[in-house]
């Protein structure tokens, strides 16, 4: 009796043993069948939802792309694009100024052309005239934050020089230093800048109705755009697919805030639904902006970079292909 159990567990364990064996078989046979490929994302924000989306509701399977995201910092995005280490990157405002230095690279696919920053400033300013004489915290210098600064400042009659710009770092901690008083005001990103509003500091100004400026997308080689443009075509595909199923699902789009894909801070349950309605409205159905647009980046990175040569927008931007996918999805 004794013997026929120790049979009968040795036997199930084998067959256990060949089932693991069959189902990684299969799983490893179908990863095969799928193509890898790398993103680089600056951040794990609204602007990158959908590249999560993607993801999580198998949109790049459906493509036959194996898709590994991987957040890193946004010049590193493009270094790693360029090095050849992934195919894509999320931060197109780095790929304009790499562009604008002769960089083989472009922006392909825009997220949103309407910044999520708002000018946050102490309780008792009311007014950006005020802010003469005053401390503003950025990103850094060239940094969208430091940017966005600047044009709020000159489209309300203040000329940047007139206050001093100060390189605070990354919004988590430039409102460290709001909160400390060493400045008195700071382009903050969403959802931080409604963590501030709760907390008693002002909103002043909101950054998008000053400035457009393409915040998210996809950039790449201009080798990988010759050579491989199905694959591109097969990412953009899927990466609208996203972006309207946001657009359009917003208990969806509530709910996939809440999880643990995007960062939107500690009570995700309080301000889910605020940051969806800010964020939605703003994502652009067919993942392109207007000429206009891609000139005035070009110009600004151009203020940095002092390019020998004028750049024209075919030299930085490349929407062929998702006029294409934007026209078939319709």
């Amino acid at each position: 009796m004794i013997r026929t159990k120790r049979f009968a567990t040795l036997l199930m364990t084998a067959i256990a043993l060949m089932l693991c064996r069959t189902e990684s078989a299969f799983a490893a046979e179908g990863l095969g069948n799928l193509t890898r490929v790398r993103m680089g994302l600056a951040a794990r924000s609204t602007t990158s939802m959908p590249f999560f989306v993607a993801k999580e509701r198998g949109f790049f399977r459906e493509e036959g792309l194996e898709v590994e995201l991987i957040v890193m910092q946004a010049i590193q995005t493009i270094q790693a694009t360029l090095g050849k280490s992934t195919q894509f990157a999320s931060a197109t405002g780095s790929a304009v100024s790499s562009a604008v230095r002769g960089a083989d690279i472009k922006v392909i696919l825009a997220v949103t052309d309407r910044p999520s920053f708002d000018l946050i400033v102490q309780p008792n300013i009311t007014s950006v005239q005020q802010l003469r004489g005053k401390k503003i915290g950025t990103g850094g210098v060239g940094s969208l934050a430091e940017i966005l600064a600047r044009q709020i400042l000159i489209a309300h009659g203040v000329r940047p020089e007139e206050v001093t710009i100060l390189a605070t770092g990354p919004s988590h901690v430039t409102y460290l230093s709001l909160k400390a008083k060493v400045i008195d005001a700071a382009p903050l990103q969403m959802p931080l800048t409604f963590t501030a509003q709760d907390e008693g500091y002002r909103k002043l100004v909101d950054a998008g109705s000053v400035y457009r400026s393409v915040q998210g997308g996809l950039a790449t080689t201009k080798s990988l755009l010759s050579e491989q443009p199905e694959l591109v075509t097969k990412v953009v595909r899927a990466m609208l697919r996203a972006i309207r199923l946001i657009k359009t699902d917003r208990k969806y789009g509530i709910d996939f805030i809440k999880g643990p894909w995007v960062d939107i801070g500690k009570d995700p349950e309080k301000i889910a639904a605020r940051v969806y309605d800010v964020a939605a409205p703003a994502l652009l159905e067919n993942g392109l902006v207007d000429e206009d647009i891609q000139r005035q980046m070009i110009a600004d990175a151009s203020v940095r970079v002092k390019p020998a040569y004028p750049v024209l927008p075919e030299q930085v931007f490349d929407f062929s292909i998702v006029r294409k996918v934007s026209a078939a999805l319709r």
